[in-house]
């Protein structure tokens, strides 16, 4: 079983072609010019995807792209699944991977990656903390994809009707943020925040506002 590319793309900046997209992996292919990619959300990651193969394609001739709508869950199922059973043929060349979860795959499977050390990617163009959610021991394993920004909208109108305006959001603490919250709340029925019970986007979010993540450098949780 030969090693082929296994793209993990996670937050981080934009990559414009196909070689920097790419993390290693075992994985086995009948085609050396077709990829085949798991990724998420139609209007932004899987068209991003075929743009980039799309220009790839104008200088490499016979060269096309697979893409495979597949949820984030799904997509840590499967490897997990794939990794688990030591056969990694059943994986994509590229896999859509979210920055808190790329390190406990990559550390809990380190068989099913292999490093980017002969890919020439300037790593330069790449924020530091985005490119560390993908190393390991100073080694690259995946290449940041899009910088992850995250905005906060309110309804001002139901600010007002509590008594509040958009700069009394501004620059605050979370603590602060809950207070104001439970006060909306008690004011007009209406929630300032609301979240997916199934997931943890928004506790990441907000850890990572305060320079923080789920767990340290030593893998211990955050307190």
């Amino acid at each position: 079983m030969r090693k082929k590319l296994l793209a993990v793309l996670m937050t981080g900046a934009m990559v414009a072609s196909f070689a920097g997209s790419a993390t290693v992996v075992s994985a086995k292919s009948d085609d050396d010019n077709k990829l085949t990619v798991w990724a998420w959300d139609q209007n932004f990651n899987i068209k991003s995807m075929q743009i980039a193969a799309d220009q790839y394609a104008k200088d490499h001739e016979g060269f096309s792209v697979d893409i495979i709508e597949t949820s984030s869950d799904d997509c840590q199922t499967k490897l997990t699944t794939a990794a688990n059973a030591g056969d990694y043929s059943t994986l994509p060349d590229i896999v859509l991977m979210q920055d808190n979860s790329y390190q406990k795959y990559l550390k809990s499977y380190p068989d099913a990656f292999t490093d980017l050390k002969d890919i020439n990617i300037n790593w330069d163009d790449f924020g530091k903390l985005k490119q560390s959610y993908s190393m390991v021991d100073d080694t690259h394993y995946g290449v940041p994809f899009d910088n992850g920004a995250v905005i906060a909208c309110y309804r001002t109108d139901i600010l007002d009707e509590a008594g509040y305006t958009i700069d009394d959001l501004t620059d605050i603490t979370w603590s602060k943020f809950m207070e104001i919250g439970k006060d909306v709340h008690e004011k007009t029925g209406k929630y300032l925040l609301t979240s997916e019970a199934t997931g943890g986007d928004t506790l990441m979010m907000m850890m990572q506002s305060c320079g923080a993540n789920f767990v340290n450098e030593d893998g211990e949780a955050t307190s």
